[in-house]
């Protein structure tokens, strides 16, 4: 039993990445200002995540969604800054710096859990953290040549808003994610409204975003929840990072949007690192069960 429900953590989780990880291209192809983006973008995924959330948890689904703890409306509001500096991102610099940059976000909340949670931050962690430091460095200083900063700066803010998110889930383990989610899509598309420019959008824009908005993001971000129920955090880690490889390559077979060499550099150096960093943690977590 214990077998089969990793096989089905792994399956849900690898599922929700692959189908998340045209998102940055859709936002490309659609194209305009971000306000509108993240208006559509959020205003659909909302409606789907309540469905999904009712449909998941029932009669405790409809409480949930009405009854926010503040860890949860902090982990709403954290996650909806973090989507809208994440569109930013992809709409200024390229999707490969930017999913690169997002990436290191868990190594982040493993270091904050440090200071707020008291917890102890393994030497290899450090380690890796100072490795991730120079991969950065790397790309950000290939962004000054290119004039993508604003949108790495803006990666690197999100990064750090969804490592905050990483710390109160550490602390509130019994958080349910859907209702937050939802409401967090709720705050973006409320701060977007404003400024959003709807009727310059083309029925193909239309139709991208609805597929984007009620079926891609919410479907995904619910597998994408379900998988830590029944696989471990560093699992969970080195799955994601598929999508780190998986985004940049959709962008480049169809609009040809190729990496820059200090991309190239600093991404392969982060992602070998997160990668050897979540395959040790593996190895130290089978080796504590068999003990």
């Amino acid at each position: 039993m214990g077998q089969l429900n990793r096989r089905k953590g792994v399956l849900v989780t690898t599922a929700g990445i692959v189908l998340i990880s045209p998102d940055s291209l859709i936002l490309r192809l659609v194209g305009g200002d971000p306000f509108t983006l993240l208006f559509a973008r959020c205003g659909l995924a909302c409606l789907t995540l309540i469905v999904l959330s009712l449909v998941l948890n029932r009669v405790k689904g409809i409480k949930q969604l009405y009854q926010l703890t503040r860890a949860e409306w902090f982990i709403a509001v954290m996650f909806a800054l973090s989507t809208t500096l994440f569109v930013f991102a992809v709409m200024n610099t390229t999707v490969a710096n930017t999913f690169v940059i997002c990436s290191v976000g868990p190594l982040f909340g493993a270091i904050l859990s440090r200071f707020f949670l008291g917890e102890l931050v393994a030497t290899r962690t450090w380690v890796a953290a100072f490795i991730i430091i120079i991969g950065l460095t790397i790309i950000f200083s290939g962004s000054l040549k290119s004039g993508g900063l604003a949108g790495d700066c803006a990666a690197l803010l999100g990064a750090i808003g969804m490592s905050a998110i990483f710390v109160v889930i550490r602390k509130h383990p019994e958080i349910s994610m859907l209702p937050a989610l939802a409401w967090s899509c709720v705050v973006v598309a409320i701060m977007a409204f404003p400024k959003a420019q709807l009727s310059l959008l083309t029925t193909n824009d239309w139709g991208l975003l609805l597929l984007l908005g009620l079926f891609i993001l919410p479907v995904a971000q619910a597998l994408m929840t379900l998988g830590p129920r029944y696989i471990t955090a560093p699992e969970v880690s080195l799955i994601q990072r598929i999508e780190v490889l998986l985004a940049p390559l959709w962008v480049w077979l169809v609009l040809g949007e190729v990496p820059s060499k200090s991309t190239l550099q600093g991404g392969i150096l982060i992602l070998v690192t997160l990668v050897g960093l979540a395959a040790w943690a593996m190895r130290e977590e089978k080796r504590v069960a068999v003990t």
